[in-house]
């Protein structure tokens, strides 16, 4: 066999014919519009065809050359996946070759043609041959697709699902074997409505830029959150017209909620679960922009020095635990508790006026007398300011002066021990 050059400017069809067949009529035929690789079926040597089936529109069969050896081109055909894609139109010589046609067509083939060769109608139904081939392989494709975990759709401009290869429990009818999303809208078929509309609106936004998006959502169904990675780009037709949106979607929960686990670990302090100085110093840069009165109590632990001196870091670790216990107990829900570090906390009341920010002073005051260690009651010194209003000053200021407060209480209580002596 002669070497074959694919690289031709017209389209290739490939033309296996029989050895009792004359092959130049219908190559002169086809000719016209097409690069012709014209092959005896006798001739063994299939491996150039193979390695540039890739390039052929069509392979346009002989009945002899099909029916040959108990129609083996078939089988040796359907040992090439890439050899397989392309298109077979069976070529008969008059209607007694039918039957070996209908045959063909059992196994694969996708049309027959036969005299008379009106050239217009054979480059038809070429053309059409290959765009059904396309066709049933979009199908397969989309079979195929089905295997992985990732849902992957297509939609229209009008945001119409075209085909999706998952039906997940979010939707409607997901439990409907005879159910198709096909034509559907996510408002139309979704749980979360939502969600639904926000899907539409992100839809029309890149049919209108033709700029891609990428995002995270949760999607609640049936009692479940399900977080949702979302990557869609929008498609083109060959004058670049925008005709629809092809989108992947990954269920990332599991990571989702590992990553917040972590996060929120990272704002926590190890020793308390209270939050932790980083958490601190993020969360007063917003305190400005929040709704007023905001009021803070700083609190420092009184003995700790002496405790792990006489009992150990581990009961020391323990007296630390209690008190953040007591202000966990004792403030109200809402209230934000900050470890600053060593035996000094932060607390901060969204909402609450000094007035009442005293208030709850007076309750911890009360409270930790319930909370002994090593026969040794709680002893905390505590500190409180209000932002009232917004004014010139930082909330630094403030900070500065609820610890301000926090000493003299300090120092007063250690007086007063001395004087008990």
């Amino acid at each position: 066999m002669e070497k074959i050059e694919f690289s031709a400017v017209k389209k290739l069809v490939l033309y296996v014919y029989g050895h009792d067949t004359d092959p130049s009529p219908l190559c002169k035929l086809l000719e016209e519009k097409y690069t012709v690789i014209a092959v005896d079926e006798q001739n063994r040597d299939f491996s150039q065809i193979s390695s540039g089936a890739g390039s052929f529109v069509a392979a346009i069969i002989n009945t002899t050359a099909a029916a040959a050896d108990d129609y083996r081109l078939f089988d040796w055909i359907k040992r090439d996946s890439i050899i397989e894609a392309v298109p077979m139109l069976i070529y008969c010589k008059d209607e007694s070759e039918l039957p070996v046609a209908y045959e063909c067509l059992k196994r694969g083939a996708v049309d027959v043609i036969m005299p008379p060769l009106y050239k217009e109608l054979i480059f038809r139904r070429i053309d059409n041959a290959a765009r059904l081939k396309d066709s049933a392989s979009f199908y397969e494709i989309e079979n195929m697709l089905k295997e992985l975990p990732s849902n992957i759709y297509l939609k229209d401009n009008a945001g119409r699902y075209i085909f999706a290869t998952h039906y997940w429990h979010h939707l409607d009818h997901s439990d409907d074997k005879n159910w198709t999303i096909r034509g559907k809208t996510d408002v139309e078929i979704r749980k979360d409505k939502k969600n639904a509309i926000k899907a539409m609106e992100n839809d029309l936004e890149i049919i209108r830029t033709g700029k891609g998006a990428r995002y995270v959502i949760e999607e609640k169904a049936d009692g479940v959150s399900d977080y949702l990675e979302v990557i869609k780009r929008p498609v083109r037709d060959e004058n670049g017209n925008i005709k629809g949106i092809i989108a992947l979607i990954n269920n990332i929960t599991e990571q989702h909620l590992l990553r917040l686990s972590l996060e929120a670990k990272a704002l926590r302090d190890e020793l308390t679960d209270a939050f932790n100085r980083h958490y601190f110093d993020k969360y007063i840069t917003c305190i400005n922009e929040a709704p007023k009165p905001v009021s803070f109590i700083s609190a420092d632990l009184n003995d700790l020095k002496f405790i792990n001196d006489n009992y150990g870091h581990f009961v020391g670790d323990e007296y630390i635990r209690m008190s953040t216990m007591l202000f966990k107990t004792t403030l109200p829900e809402g209230a934000l508790i900050f470890r600053m570090g060593g035996d000094e906390f932060t607390m901060i009341l969204p909402g609450a006026d000094l007035e009442t920010a005293r208030g709850y002073i007076s309750k911890l005051l009360t409270e930790q007398q319930r909370f002994r260690i090593m026969d040794k009651e709680l002893s905390i010194a505590y500190g409180a300011s209000c932002i009232e209003r917004d004014s010139g000053f930082s909330v630094r200021d403030y900070l500065a002066a609820a610890d301000m407060e926090m000493y003299k209480a300090k120092k007063a209580m250690k007086q007063a021990r001395a004087g008990d002596k």
